[in-house]
């Protein structure tokens, strides 16, 4: 994760009601033992879900999720994995925004690897996020570094009922020509879309401003 000034700098910029992390350290030496995500939301007003993936002694490394209001019905999922491969999670919860309730998931699937074989692990690790929204109401987003290209990621979330939210490429940063970094949503319509880089990251961040959608039942 980017340096904390900066990177709470640049989310306090998106004024968003909703962040959803990728690699963050919790209690973990290499960033001094901090809580990144709670010390994120200290600083900026925002309530903390985080969804530890793997182990870190003495700590954790996972994702993160942010609000402004307080999520609730929080489920974490360990994604399947093959022996030996850094081990993967998403968060799944419901938050409360503009008189509604936003099903939110997280998530950061398995890159392909130097033999490229992690490809159809984060393929597998898409179809249980997927599975696990279906229980889920709408509307609702999943978002998150999907380490998959359009040609896996739209007939997937068409399959699981998601519309792609609409962005240019977002890895790597500053000159980012692969788009691995996913939103869709269900139930809802996209007001605006689009990329934002935050200071520390190699990629860029996706923004969406959201509304309901007028056929939800």
């Amino acid at each position: 994760m980017a340096n904390h000034v900066s990177l709470t700098s640049g989310i306090a910029q998106l004024d968003a009601d909703v962040v959803v992390l990728c690699e963050v350290d919790l209690r973990v030496w290499r960033s001094w033992f901090r809580d990144q995500a709670q010390l994120l939301g200290q600083r900026l007003g925002y309530h903390v879900l985080f969804a530890p993936a793997r182990r870190l002694s003495p700590g954790w490394y996972g994702n993160a999720l942010l609000s402004r209001t307080p999520p609730c019905r929080t489920e974490v999922l360990a994604l399947p994995a093959r022996r030996g491969v850094e081990t993967r999670s998403a968060v799944l919860t419901s938050i409360p925004v503009a008189g509604a309730s936003v099903t939110v998931v997280g998530t950061h699937l398995q890159n392909a690897g130097s033999d490229g074989r992690g490809h159809a692990d984060a393929l597998a690790q898409l179809g249980v996020v997927n599975d696990a929204m279906k229980s889920r109401p709408s509307p609702a987003v999943l978002t998150g570094d999907l380490n998959l290209l359009a040609s896996d990621v739209e007939p997937a979330f068409e399959q699981a009922g998601l519309s792609a939210v609409p962005t240019g490429p977002t890895f790597p940063f500053p000159s980012p020509h692969q788009r691995i970094d996913w939103m869709g949503v269900r139930g809802l319509e996209v007001v605006s879309s689009g990329t934002v880089p935050v200071y520390g990251s190699d990629h860029l961040a996706i923004s969406a401003d959201l509304k309901p959608s007028d056929d939800l039942g």
